[in-house]
């Protein structure tokens, strides 16, 4: 059963409300705006997520190239702007997706990107 979209926003939803994170909005389907966003409880600044899935159907190989392509303009694109969030991508975490960004962490962690990792269990792993 793949890990669709839906279900890597909810996970992340979760985890940041077990993280202590208030005001925690996720945008279910294709709904406009940040996928998921809350205020951190420590700093109070606003972390908002692209998320990304696996395809329902058809090819996981050729559906990860796009989905990473994809978070990574997005998540870049905000953390270069003046809105002051932190910013993060949550993928699924599965040898394909771990593949795609095995070279990415350096580029994240210079650009203050934090990678979620959501499991099949609905778990959820940073960088």
């Amino acid at each position: 059963m793949p890990l669709l979209e839906d279900d890597v926003k909810t996970a992340i939803h979760q985890h940041l409300l077990g993280k202590g994170y208030s005001d925690v909005v996720s945008r279910l389907g294709t709904r406009t705006g940040h996928d998921v966003e809350g205020l951190d409880p420590s700093t109070r600044q606003r972390l908002v997520v692209e998320c990304k899935g696996e395809a329902a159907t058809g090819s996981q190989h050729a559906r990860s190239w796009g989905n990473v392509a994809s978070a990574l303009l997005t998540a870049t694109t905000e953390a270069g702007s003046a809105s002051g969030n932190r910013v993060g991508i949550a993928l699924p975490d599965t040898p394909t997706y771990r593949e795609r960004c095995r070279f990415l962490k350096p580029l994240l962690d210079r650009e203050g990107i934090t990678m979620f990792w959501v499991g099949l269990d609905k778990t959820v792993a940073e960088w």
